[in-house]
Protein backbone atom coordinates (compact mmCIF):
# COMPACT_ATOMS: atom_id res chain seq x y z
CA UNK A 1 0.00 0.00 0.00
CA UNK A 2 1.42 3.39 -0.96
CA UNK A 3 0.17 5.52 1.91
CA UNK A 4 2.18 8.09 3.78
CA UNK A 5 1.17 9.91 6.96
CA UNK A 6 3.14 12.84 8.34
CA UNK A 7 1.65 12.69 11.82
CA UNK A 8 2.75 14.17 15.07
CA UNK A 9 0.44 15.05 17.94
CA UNK A 10 2.22 18.38 18.27
CA UNK A 11 1.34 19.22 14.67
CA UNK A 12 -2.31 19.38 15.62
CA UNK A 13 -2.02 20.78 19.14
CA UNK A 14 0.71 23.41 18.78
CA UNK A 15 -0.33 25.51 15.83
CA UNK A 16 -1.65 28.98 14.99
CA UNK A 17 -5.38 28.28 14.64
CA UNK A 18 -7.06 28.94 11.33
CA UNK A 19 -8.96 32.20 11.64
CA UNK A 20 -11.16 32.66 8.60
CA UNK A 21 -11.80 31.98 4.94
CA UNK A 22 -11.47 34.52 2.17
CA UNK A 23 -14.90 35.12 0.66
CA UNK A 24 -13.62 34.91 -2.93
CA UNK A 25 -11.09 32.07 -2.92
CA UNK A 26 -11.85 30.39 0.46
CA UNK A 27 -8.15 30.58 1.37
CA UNK A 28 -7.49 29.74 5.01
CA UNK A 29 -5.91 32.61 6.94
CA UNK A 30 -4.38 32.63 10.41
CA UNK A 31 -4.21 36.42 10.59
CA UNK A 32 -5.64 39.49 8.89
CA UNK A 33 -3.41 41.55 6.59
CA UNK A 34 -3.73 45.13 5.40
CA UNK A 35 -2.45 46.76 2.24
CA UNK A 36 -1.07 50.28 1.78
CA UNK A 37 -4.61 51.65 1.79
CA UNK A 38 -5.14 49.99 5.20
CA UNK A 39 -7.81 47.75 3.72
CA UNK A 40 -7.84 44.08 4.60
CA UNK A 41 -6.95 41.88 1.63
CA UNK A 42 -6.43 38.23 0.82
CA UNK A 43 -2.77 37.34 0.21
CA UNK A 44 -3.79 34.41 -2.02
CA UNK A 45 -6.26 35.92 -4.52
CA UNK A 46 -5.49 39.57 -3.66
CA UNK A 47 -9.15 40.53 -3.35
CA UNK A 48 -9.60 43.67 -1.22
CA UNK A 49 -12.36 44.17 1.35
CA UNK A 50 -13.25 47.83 0.94
CA UNK A 51 -15.21 50.22 3.12
CA UNK A 52 -16.64 53.57 2.21
CA UNK A 53 -14.79 55.98 4.47
CA UNK A 54 -12.39 54.91 7.17
CA UNK A 55 -11.85 51.22 7.78
CA UNK A 56 -13.32 49.84 11.00
CA UNK A 57 -12.43 46.38 12.26
CA UNK A 58 -15.67 45.63 14.12
CA UNK A 59 -17.98 46.00 11.09
CA UNK A 60 -15.55 43.84 9.15
CA UNK A 61 -15.67 41.17 11.83
CA UNK A 62 -19.46 41.38 11.95
CA UNK A 63 -19.58 40.91 8.18
CA UNK A 64 -17.39 37.79 8.29
CA UNK A 65 -19.23 36.41 11.30
CA UNK A 66 -22.65 36.83 9.71
CA UNK A 67 -21.54 35.21 6.47
CA UNK A 68 -19.94 32.26 8.26
CA UNK A 69 -16.34 32.81 7.21
CA UNK A 70 -14.81 32.48 10.65
CA UNK A 71 -13.50 29.01 11.54
CA UNK A 72 -14.49 28.10 15.09
CA UNK A 73 -13.94 24.48 16.11
CA UNK A 74 -16.05 23.10 18.97
CA UNK A 75 -14.17 21.00 21.54
CA UNK A 76 -11.05 21.52 19.48
CA UNK A 77 -8.77 19.20 21.47
CA UNK A 78 -11.16 16.26 21.17
CA UNK A 79 -11.71 16.99 17.49
CA UNK A 80 -7.96 17.12 16.93
CA UNK A 81 -7.56 13.76 18.69
CA UNK A 82 -10.20 12.16 16.47
CA UNK A 83 -8.53 13.37 13.28
CA UNK A 84 -5.13 12.35 14.60
CA UNK A 85 -6.42 8.85 15.32
CA UNK A 86 -7.70 8.55 11.75
CA UNK A 87 -4.29 9.59 10.43
CA UNK A 88 -2.57 7.02 12.64
CA UNK A 89 -4.90 4.23 11.58
CA UNK A 90 -4.38 4.98 7.91
CA UNK A 91 -0.63 5.09 8.50
CA UNK A 92 -0.64 1.61 10.01
CA UNK A 93 -1.38 0.08 6.61
CA UNK A 94 -3.95 -2.32 8.05
CA UNK A 95 -6.30 -4.50 6.03
CA UNK A 96 -8.99 -3.67 8.61
CA UNK A 97 -8.57 0.08 8.09
CA UNK A 98 -8.18 0.82 4.36
CA UNK A 99 -7.67 4.38 3.13
CA UNK A 100 -11.26 4.64 1.89
CA UNK A 101 -12.49 4.05 5.44
CA UNK A 102 -10.20 6.85 6.61
CA UNK A 103 -11.69 9.16 4.00
CA UNK A 104 -15.27 8.32 4.93
CA UNK A 105 -14.59 8.65 8.66
CA UNK A 106 -12.86 12.01 8.14
CA UNK A 107 -15.85 13.25 6.16
CA UNK A 108 -18.19 12.14 8.94
CA UNK A 109 -16.07 13.85 11.63
CA UNK A 110 -15.75 17.21 9.85
CA UNK A 111 -17.09 20.06 11.98
CA UNK A 112 -16.78 23.21 9.88
CA UNK A 113 -15.89 22.53 6.25
CA UNK A 114 -14.64 20.11 3.64
CA UNK A 115 -12.86 21.46 0.57
CA UNK A 116 -11.75 19.21 -2.24
CA UNK A 117 -10.53 19.14 -5.80
CA UNK A 118 -10.55 16.05 -7.99
CA UNK A 119 -10.40 14.77 -11.54
CA UNK A 120 -13.61 12.79 -11.66
CA UNK A 121 -15.91 11.62 -8.89
CA UNK A 122 -18.37 8.80 -8.39
CA UNK A 123 -21.88 8.64 -6.97
CA UNK A 124 -20.92 6.90 -3.73
CA UNK A 125 -18.37 9.47 -2.60
CA UNK A 126 -20.59 12.29 -3.84
CA UNK A 127 -23.34 10.84 -1.64
CA UNK A 128 -21.05 10.89 1.40
CA UNK A 129 -20.24 14.53 0.70
CA UNK A 130 -23.93 15.38 0.32
CA UNK A 131 -24.60 13.75 3.67
CA UNK A 132 -21.88 15.86 5.31
CA UNK A 133 -23.31 18.95 3.61
CA UNK A 134 -26.51 18.60 5.62
CA UNK A 135 -24.57 20.10 8.56
CA UNK A 136 -21.44 21.83 7.24
CA UNK A 137 -20.14 23.65 4.17
CA UNK A 138 -18.72 21.35 1.51
CA UNK A 139 -17.10 23.01 -1.51
CA UNK A 140 -15.43 21.21 -4.35
CA UNK A 141 -13.84 21.55 -7.77
CA UNK A 142 -14.54 18.61 -10.06
CA UNK A 143 -12.93 18.21 -13.47
CA UNK A 144 -15.04 15.96 -15.65
CA UNK A 145 -13.46 13.94 -18.45
CA UNK A 146 -15.69 13.32 -21.49
CA UNK A 147 -16.86 9.91 -20.25
CA UNK A 148 -18.21 11.51 -17.03
CA UNK A 149 -20.07 14.43 -18.61
CA UNK A 150 -23.32 12.70 -17.64
CA UNK A 151 -22.51 13.56 -14.00
CA UNK A 152 -22.82 17.31 -14.58
CA UNK A 153 -26.55 17.57 -13.68
CA UNK A 154 -25.91 15.55 -10.50
CA UNK A 155 -23.20 18.02 -9.48
CA UNK A 156 -25.05 21.23 -10.29
CA UNK A 157 -28.82 20.77 -10.44
CA UNK A 158 -29.94 19.42 -7.07
CA UNK A 159 -28.74 22.06 -4.59
CA UNK A 160 -31.94 21.76 -2.54
CA UNK A 161 -30.91 18.21 -1.54
CA UNK A 162 -27.74 19.46 0.15
CA UNK A 163 -27.73 23.26 0.52
CA UNK A 164 -24.28 23.17 2.12
CA UNK A 165 -22.73 21.60 -0.98
CA UNK A 166 -21.29 23.82 -3.70
CA UNK A 167 -19.41 22.25 -6.58
CA UNK A 168 -17.73 24.04 -9.44
CA UNK A 169 -17.57 21.58 -12.32
CA UNK A 170 -15.11 22.01 -15.19
CA UNK A 171 -15.84 19.93 -18.28
CA UNK A 172 -13.20 18.76 -20.72
CA UNK A 173 -15.50 19.79 -23.54
CA UNK A 174 -15.46 23.41 -22.36
CA UNK A 175 -11.68 23.74 -21.83
CA UNK A 176 -8.47 22.61 -23.41
CA UNK A 177 -6.95 19.62 -21.63
CA UNK A 178 -3.99 21.67 -20.44
CA UNK A 179 -6.41 24.08 -18.70
CA UNK A 180 -8.31 21.34 -16.89
CA UNK A 181 -7.59 21.27 -13.12
CA UNK A 182 -5.91 18.01 -12.18
CA UNK A 183 -5.20 18.46 -8.44
CA UNK A 184 -6.35 15.76 -6.02
CA UNK A 185 -6.83 17.15 -2.52
CA UNK A 186 -9.31 16.83 0.37
CA UNK A 187 -9.03 19.20 3.35
CA UNK A 188 -10.97 18.64 6.58
CA UNK A 189 -11.43 21.72 8.81
CA UNK A 190 -7.97 23.02 7.87
CA UNK A 191 -6.48 20.33 10.13
CA UNK A 192 -6.13 17.20 8.03
CA UNK A 193 -5.52 16.69 4.32
CA UNK A 194 -5.49 13.78 1.91
CA UNK A 195 -3.40 14.36 -1.17
CA UNK A 196 -1.77 12.24 -3.83
CA UNK A 197 -2.76 10.77 -7.17
CA UNK A 198 -6.20 9.43 -6.22
CA UNK A 199 -9.40 10.80 -7.70
CA UNK A 200 -12.56 10.76 -5.59
CA UNK A 201 -13.66 7.36 -6.81
CA UNK A 202 -13.81 4.11 -4.88
CA UNK A 203 -11.70 2.40 -7.54
CA UNK A 204 -8.83 4.85 -7.06
CA UNK A 205 -8.87 4.63 -3.26
CA UNK A 206 -9.03 0.84 -3.36
CA UNK A 207 -6.08 0.83 -5.75
CA UNK A 208 -4.15 2.80 -3.14
CA UNK A 209 -4.74 -0.03 -0.68
CA UNK A 210 -2.97 -2.36 -3.12
CA UNK A 211 -0.10 0.00 -3.93
CA UNK A 212 -1.41 0.97 -7.37
CA UNK A 213 -2.21 4.56 -6.40
CA UNK A 214 -0.94 6.99 -3.77
CA UNK A 215 -2.54 8.74 -0.80
CA UNK A 216 -0.67 11.02 1.60
CA UNK A 217 -2.32 11.80 4.95
CA UNK A 218 -1.12 15.10 6.38
CA UNK A 219 -1.74 16.59 9.83
CA UNK A 220 0.92 19.28 9.96
CA UNK A 221 -1.42 22.27 10.04
CA UNK A 222 0.97 24.68 8.32
CA UNK A 223 1.40 22.17 5.50
CA UNK A 224 -2.35 21.52 5.26
CA UNK A 225 -3.09 25.24 4.99
CA UNK A 226 -0.31 25.74 2.45
CA UNK A 227 -1.61 22.90 0.26
CA UNK A 228 -5.16 24.22 0.50
CA UNK A 229 -4.18 27.78 -0.38
CA UNK A 230 -1.86 26.69 -3.19
CA UNK A 231 -3.92 24.03 -4.97
CA UNK A 232 -7.57 24.66 -4.06
CA UNK A 233 -8.00 28.39 -3.52
CA UNK A 234 -6.49 29.79 -6.77
CA UNK A 235 -8.71 27.54 -8.89
CA UNK A 236 -11.78 28.38 -6.80
CA UNK A 237 -10.99 32.08 -7.29
CA UNK A 238 -10.61 31.62 -11.05
CA UNK A 239 -14.07 30.05 -11.17
CA UNK A 240 -15.56 32.68 -8.84
CA UNK A 241 -17.88 35.48 -9.90
CA UNK A 242 -16.18 37.97 -7.57
CA UNK A 243 -14.01 40.74 -8.95
CA UNK A 244 -10.98 42.41 -7.37
CA UNK A 245 -12.92 44.20 -4.62
CA UNK A 246 -15.62 43.17 -2.16
CA UNK A 247 -17.39 46.21 -0.78
CA UNK A 248 -18.51 46.04 2.82
CA UNK A 249 -21.01 48.50 4.18
CA UNK A 250 -23.74 48.72 6.81
CA UNK A 251 -26.32 47.29 4.38
CA UNK A 252 -24.12 44.23 3.83
CA UNK A 253 -23.84 43.65 7.57
CA UNK A 254 -27.31 44.52 8.83
CA UNK A 255 -29.59 44.37 5.83
CA UNK A 256 -30.92 41.78 3.42
CA UNK A 257 -27.76 41.87 1.35
CA UNK A 258 -25.93 40.12 4.17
Amino acid sequence: MTINSHFNNQHLTNFPPALAHCEKCLAISTSMRRNQKQQIYCPVCRVQYAFQGNFKIEPFRAYFRKRGFYIDIDNSIEHIKHLGLIANLVQQDSFDYPPLKGLFESISKAQKFIHFTTFGINQQILGALKLAAQNIEVRGIVSLPPDQAWLLPELECYRNEAPGLEIKAVCAASRNWEELPHQKLVVIDGLLAFKGSVNLTQTAWRKAARGYDQVDVLTDVATVINLHNRYFSPVWADLSEYGDTINIGDSMINGSAA
